[in-house]
């Protein structure tokens, strides 16, 4: 059975974020395939719980380092991964865990762990190094800078952030984006092939009649029909939500209703743009918040139909997948269903429905409360799921076996 080792900047026991989440994906993938994965996270004690730590987990602890991240959060990664490297007893961790795990692979998610890695890896090791990016992440980072994140250090940090992923891409064996767009962008500053592997939703193979009515009964008891809308309080997701509903929901009926899962919820409702309009936003949303993964799919089939209006950020959005894999009408933005390219294609206007602007969005958001609108279908939903992944990820995982033999002999 052939052996990974898996790289995160953050732990998997409990993935909530979208980094964490399809980092799972891609462990599950690879057990899908007959792989055995070890799944190692490094990242600082403060960001996660103990109770989110794996065992294999290494865990930073430093005040100082905390205070430094969180005074310039657009690169607190960066920060952290420098600091990682740094440190002898982190570096040492590593090396003896590459030892005695003996990976034929070490799959690295995102670019920061590159930094420690580097320290720990033998001089003469002959492991396959994957790089798969979920965003490149210093492009991603400039939008941020409007949202109040620039420092005086951040051109600095953005330009080392440039030269740490591009180096990666550079050194890995294989190098995967989450986006289409993305992979032809690495392909054409690094001059070699990236692969594009989809972001996935387990919800993919999930049937109606293998899911609990929880939230149908709700919204009966309620006497509304609701729109789905699952994220987390990152601010991208925050600003997309008031920049496609900048006046309210005034536009819906008494029975129409926005349902709000996970951090979102509470972040919107907490919002001054959400108090401008109280009483009618009060009115026409209900803030479900955390929904355990048995019941997402309930939760977003059971809509009328769900919405993802995100209008910045990088990468491919792991929230799109799960609306597509819910199998209902997704109304987007076009940012949202950016990097899901063959994928989507053949779904506009057949299950994926894109507005760019909020009088747009409105529109389609009562067309399927009103009248319905095709969801998606059954061949939409196959492009995101585990098993597709984990096909993909398979065949370019042996051949990087299959080339590692063929130079051994």
């Amino acid at each position: 059975m052939p052996n990974c080792l898996l790289l995160t900047p953050f732990p998997l026991a409990k993935p909530k974020h979208g980094g964490q989440v399809r980092a799972a994906s891609m462990m599950a993938a690879m057990r899908m395939a007959g792989w055995h994965v070890d799944g190692v996270g490094l990242f600082l004690s403060t960001f996660y719980p103990p109770e989110e730590w794996g065992p294999l987990d290494i865990v930073l602890e430093s005040p100082e380092l905390h205070a430094k991240a969180l005074a310039d959060a657009a690169f607190a990664d960066v920060h952290v991964a420098r600091a990682a490297a740094r440190d002898t007893a982190v570096v040492d961790t590593l090396r003896s865990l590459i030892c005695r795990l003996a990976p034929d692979v070490i799959h690295v998610e995102h670019p920061w762990p590159w930094l420690p890695l580097r320290e720990a890896l033998p001089s003469s090791h002959k492991i396959r190094l994957v790089y798969s990016s979920q965003n490149i992440e210093w492009s991603a980072r400039r939008p941020l800078f409007r949202l109040g994140m620039k420092t005086a250090t951040s051109e600095e940090m953005l330009a080392a952030t440039r030269l740490l992923e591009e180096e990666f891409a550079r050194t890995a064996d294989l190098v995967l984006s989450i986006s289409d767009i993305e992979a032809a962008e690495i392909e054409r500053t690094t001059e070699r092939s990236v692969v594009y592997l989809a972001p996935v939703s387990d919800l993919a193979s999930r049937d109606r009649q293998d899911s609990p009515l929880r939230f149908i009964g709700d919204a009966r008891t309620a006497a509304c029909r609701y729109v789905a809308l699952m994220a987390s309080d990152w601010l991208p997701n925050v600003e997309g939500f008031f920049s496609t509903f900048p006046d309210g929901l005034g536009f819906l009926a008494q029975d129409e209703q926005i349902w709000l899962a996970g951090t979102l919820g509470a972040a919107v409702r907490d919002d001054p743009r959400f108090q401008t309009f109280l009483g009618i936003n009060k009115s026409r949303t209900r803030i479900v918040g955390f929904v355990e993964d048995g019941e997402k799919f309930d939760f977003l089939s059971s809509a009328e139909c769900v919405i993802v209006p995100v209008t910045f950020g990088a990468g491919a959005k792991m929230k799109t997948a799960d609306a597509i894999a819910s199998g209902r009408p997704v109304i987007a933005t076009e940012h949202a269903v950016e990097g899901y390219g063959p994928i989507v294609q053949g779904a506009l206007g057949k299950g994926v429905y894109v507005a760019d602007t909020p009088r747009a969005f409105r529109r389609l958001v009562r067309q399927a409360l009103r009248d319905g609108l095709p969801g998606c279908a059954p061949e939409v939903r196959a492009q995101v799921s585990l098993e597709t992944l984990s096909k993909n990820w398979a065949h370019h995982a042996n051949h990087l076996l299959d080339r590692t033999q063929s130079t051994a002999h």
